[in-house]
This record gives structure tokens, sequence and C-alpha cells, in this order.
């Protein structure tokens, strides 16, 4: 049978428990086959677990852990000693254990980040209010983009029905509301691209570095701007004024009740379920396929008695 890979979040979770037993064994440090043995690993995984492990490295002060080999023997070396003692506080606390929660990490490895990190007066149920999704991937692509690193992801868009594989060029980070966007630059294509954080299903780390590129405008207003889609919609005034797509370009009133919205959109998908989600008060009033897609979109949703 053959041996199946770690997962990034196991690996993550080994790294932790790894670094906390050569700590706590010292100078003497442990084998390889007491490290395999105690944390159920195979010898190519424990090296890509040290390797995790030796580049860790504060960028401030510059300290940093290191794994030695002294022949069968692993030893943690460097400024080990600086950063396990580490402690938060209430306020830095709140905040970890709010991203701990949203960007996805195994629930085993989050629990001994918190041990190792939060006062013990915080609590685990505290969250901080008003924040945002960043995905599970926000501090690798925060350190990519910092990096200069061409990555790989997988991500599925909404007119998409499986996850498609992209090669990108990080540019940067930006928020919308309670959602955040990687805005990147697909070689593929070789145009600037938006991608939500949370629908960034996997993420590889290339050996290449970016090709600087033109900012583009960086907002997802400005890059809806720019789409060559668009829709005019008929609404009831009260909801047109509560609407907050990124995408509207106008708000007209028609009537003494209603209002048309001109409104640009990067997804089908999306537009198409905003109207079947607002219950019959929207209609589209500039495109006939359009309004035969929604009506085709809206029977499949409905579930046969």
């Amino acid at each position: 049978m053959p041996v199946r890979k770690l997962t990034s979040e196991q690996r993550l979770s080994r790294a932790i428990d790894i670094m906390e037993a050569l700590y706590a064994a010292g100078e003497n440090g442990m084998t390889r086959d007491e490290l395999c043995s105690r944390f159920d690993i195979t010898g190519a995984s424990l090296d890509e677990v040290l390797e995790i492990v030796s580049t860790l490295a504060d960028r401030e002060s510059g300290a940093r852990i290191i794994c030695e080999h002294r022949g069968e023997c692993v030893v943690l070396t460097g400024d080990a000693g600086r950063v396990l003692p580490l402690r938060l506080s209430a306020a830095e606390g709140a905040v970890l254990n709010h991203e701990l929660e949203s960007l996805g990490i195994e629930p085993q490895a989050a629990a001994r980040i918190r041990r190792a990190l939060l006062p013990k007066e915080l609590g685990y149920n505290q969250r901080v209010f008003d924040t945002v999704a960043h995905g599970s991937h926000w501090q690798q692509l925060s350190c990519a983009i910092r990096d200069g690193v061409r990555c790989r992801i997988s991500y599925r868009s909404m007119d998409d029905t499986q996850a498609r594989e992209r090669l990108v060029d990080p540019l940067r980070i930006t928020t919308n509301g309670d959602q955040t966007y990687l805005v990147a630059w697909d070689v593929a294509v070789d145009e600037q691209r938006t991608y939500r954080m949370d629908k960034i299903e996997d993420l590889v780390l290339t050996d290449d570095s970016v090709v600087r590129h033109a900012p583009e405008p960086a907002t997802l207003h400005d890059s809806l701007a720019q789409a060559e889609r668009s829709a005019k919609l008929l609404m009831p005034r009260a909801l047109a004024e509560r609407l907050d797509w990124p995408g509207i370009m106008s708000i007209e009133p028609n009537g003494a009740d209603s209002s048309t919205v001109n409104v640009r959109y990067g997804s089908e998908r999306w537009l198409l379920s905003q109207v079947i989600a607002a219950g019959g008060a929207i209609r589209i009033l500039d495109d006939p396929a359009l309004s035969e897609r929604l009506c085709d979109m809206a029977k499949s949703l409905v579930c046969p008695l």
C-alpha cells in the first residue's frame, strides 16, 4: 500500500509538535527513528517537517530556529528559546483566535497554537467582530507577495463547475465589505485578475519569481467597471438604495417606487443568483437571452416533490 503524504495542515501540526519535543530534549536532541515513531511519520515526511521548522524566523529581529543533524540525531539550535516562550496580550490573542478559525487551520493544530500563545484569561470562545473572511491561504499568499513568489492556485469561480488551476503572480490582498480578494496577474491570459480568497481551494508556491507588472485598478469596483458584461435591472427603489454590489454604475428613478440599476458583472451566475435571491423583486430589462437563462437556473433549483 502506498504511503499517504501529509496534508499541509498535518505538516504544520507535526512541525509544532516536533519543535516542542526537540526544545524539551535540549542539546541531546532526538534520533530520526524516535521522531518518526513518536509522531507516526515516514522519514521523507520528517524531512519536510524539519524543513518547515528550519524556515521559521522573525523578520524584524532575525531570530530563527535551526534543526541541526548530528549523525542520526536532530537537535534544535538557533534562537528557539526566543520563540517558544512567546505569549500574546488579551487583545492580540482575540485576533489570533479569530484568525485560527477563519483560516481553516486543522482543529488539533489550532488548539496547540492556542495553548502555546493565548493567555489563560482569554478563553477560546472570544471573537473579533466586524472582521473579514480570509480563506485558508492568507498567510502563505501574504508571504508570497512579500517575497515575490509565483503561485499555482486551484480556484473555482461561480461560473465553474469545479476548481481550475491558475498560474499567477500575486500582487496584493484587498478587502471589500466582509470579503478578502487576491489581486494577481494571471500568467496564462497575461492579464490582472481578482480572486475571492475563500474560494481558493489549494495553493502551491513555485520555485519561480514573479514578473513585475504595471499595477492596474486595485479595487473590485474599478475592476468591474472595466468588465464587458452589464445588465439593466428594474427593482423597488427601497431595494436599490440598499444594494452594496461593487459593479453598480448608476441608479436611476423609474416611476414613483421603482429604480433602474445599471450594473457590470464578472460572473453571470453571481448576477442570476442575486436576482433569484430577491424573490421576484428584480427584473432584467435589456437582455431577453439572459432572462431565459435566469428561468432555466431557477427551474434547476426547484426540488421535485
